[in-house]
């Protein structure tokens, strides 16, 4: 049985994530469903 590869983020992709979810007006699920992304990945 193999792994399946885990993705990665390079530096930009991470800074807006942060960006995003400072953001008051937003919910961390919002901000993970623009960026395609899993919420537990934001966390």
């Amino acid at each position: 049985m193999t792994n399946p590869k885990r993705r990665t983020y390079d530096p930009e992709f991470n800074r807006n994530a942060v960006l995003l979810s400072e953001d008051p007006s937003r919910t961390p699920s919002e901000v993970a469903e623009s960026l395609g992304i899993s919420r537990e990945i934001l966390y």
